[in-house]
């Protein structure tokens, strides 16, 4: 394997490794809720790391365009992995909550310095490339789920968090030895003046396309969240297996993720956009309405991993086709921030909602934010 293949390999599993960060919080909710005072603080304390995390992606997305894209990479896995130690050594609310916002900051250093990487090392197989990307995001978040039940279920959360501290500094070393740097390409005068206004005409649908990315990463944050206590909680699957379940979710979410970008490379983005976020709103729908049935469970995850991962190679690959090469970073910054920063409300309202009221109105909430989505797609209007 080239090099440079083996670097854009690196990037997806440094992706993973970060998404799996992530969700440890949220699949060891079950036996952290106790300690931390209920789901309540639970959601808030989650809500907190996705704040930095994606309001973070903001600054970074400027830096990404000036700075070596494999050592913002590195640095990320290194901080989360630092923090992930942290988190497993506190023993009180305070040094908890510190090192989650490390976790979240160390976290949204991947986003931009990494989907820049991929938007630059191709233009004619973007939608490919960006499904590579989402590919080992899912894998991780998969791996995320199934060790940390496991584990946690074993030796306990805390030393769950330690062991994947250790994952994250050995990634980030390794990534400082893989990656290769990706190239900008600047542009002459003309071609800058050409990619500016064409950027323009652009901005002009982006309030659309950045009120969907809003409403995705809303709908990821606070399914991601809740997904494994709600099969485990409302659906009495057992802990262990509801962790399982989670696992198979999201990889079915990871072939989805390959499918969705080679069919927007093919077919469009638009109507594979439409196409994921319809089914995702009827199938969240549908699961708060299920039987306690494990079949029919494990038929629902699949679908809604499918359903609402296919959308995200079409959407991050509609960014890089509008996006000059030497800003790209910028584009996918903002987009990060926006989508993860303002959608990162979603946790804590839900963890509110099933407080409240049940888990069930969380995910009648997800439903609706899934709808919104389906119906700003509508207006889409795709240049290619």
């Amino acid at each position: 394997m080239r090099r440079a293949e083996a670097g854009i390999y690196a990037i997806a599993w440094s992706h993973g490794a970060m998404h799996a960060y992530l969700v440890l919080l949220p699949a060891l909710a079950p036996l952290i809720k106790a300690e931390v005072g209920g789901y309540a603080l639970l959601g808030a304390l989650i809500s907190l790391v996705f704040l930095f995390y994606g309001w973070g992606s903001l600054p970074v997305g400027l830096m990404a365009d000036r700075s070596r894209k494999k050592l913002m990479i590195a640095l990320s896995m290194l901080l989360c992995g630092v923090s992930s130690i942290f988190i497993g050594l506190a023993h009180s609310l305070p040094l908890l909550g510190a090192s989650l916002i490390l976790l979240g900051l160390g976290a949204s250093l991947y986003h931009p310095p990494g989907y820049a990487a991929m938007a630059l090392y191709t233009s004619e197989m973007r939608g490919r490339y960006m499904g590579i990307q989402g590919l080992g995001g899912l894998v991780g978040m998969a791996l995320s789920y199934i060790t940390a039940t496991s584990l946690g279920a074993i030796i306990g959360w805390r030393a769950t968090f330690l062991l994947w501290g250790l994952i994250g500094v050995v990634t980030g070393l390794l990534d400082l030895l893989i990656i290769v740097e990706p190239e900008s390409n600047p542009q002459g005068e003309g071609e800058r003046h050409r990619e500016w206004i064409s950027l323009s005409i652009g901005l002009r649908r982006l309030v659309v396309v950045f009120a969907i990315i809003i409403l995705s990463g809303a709908l990821w944050s606070g399914v991601s969240s809740f997904l494994l206590a709600y099969v485990n909680e409302v659906k009495g699957v057992q802990l262990l297996l509801a962790g399982g379940l989670s696992t198979i979710s999201y990889t079915v979410g990871s072939l989805a993720q390959i499918i969705g970008g080679e069919l927007s490379d093919k077919k469009g983005r638009r109507i594979i956009i439409l196409t994921g976020f319809a089914a995702y709103s009827l199938l969240l729908f549908a699961l708060t309405k299920a039987p306690r049935s494990l079949p029919i469970i494990l038929l629902l995850l699949i679908l809604l991993g499918f359903s609402f991962y296919v959308t995200q190679s079409p959407i991050n690959a509609l960014l890089g086709d509008i996006s000059p090469r030497r800003t790209v970073g910028a584009t996918y910054g903002f987009n990060f921030a926006v989508k993860y920063g303002i959608g990162s409300f979603t946790p804590a309202l839900a963890g509110y909602l099933t407080a409240r009221y049940s888990m069930d109105y969380a995910f009648y909430l997800f439903s609706l934010l899934s709808l919104a989505a389906f119906l700003l797609s509508l207006l889409i209007r795709e240049e290619r």
